[in-house]
């Protein structure tokens, strides 16, 4: 019985953080490296601007490190 509750819970959460296209591939790939500096998503503005810094700064080859 507290499997299947669980299971439930666990479906109607994911559903509530999809977003409204679903997951795209490119949404995917970055929860993943979200996820491996210890972040979560919801950590992120939904915009993703601030996805797109931590992008450049952690790319060693990006233009913040050729000075």
């Amino acid at each position: 019985m507290t499997k299947t509750l669980l299971s439930k819970l666990v479906k109607k959460v994911n559903k509530e953080n999809t977003p409204p296209g679903g997951w795209t591939e490119e949404a995917k790939d970055g929860a993943k490296h979200a996820a491996a500096l210890g972040h979560e998503l919801s950590d992120f503005s939904d915009s993703g601007d601030d996805l797109e810094e931590l992008n450049e700064i952690m790319d060693l080859n990006s233009d913040l490190y050729k000075k």
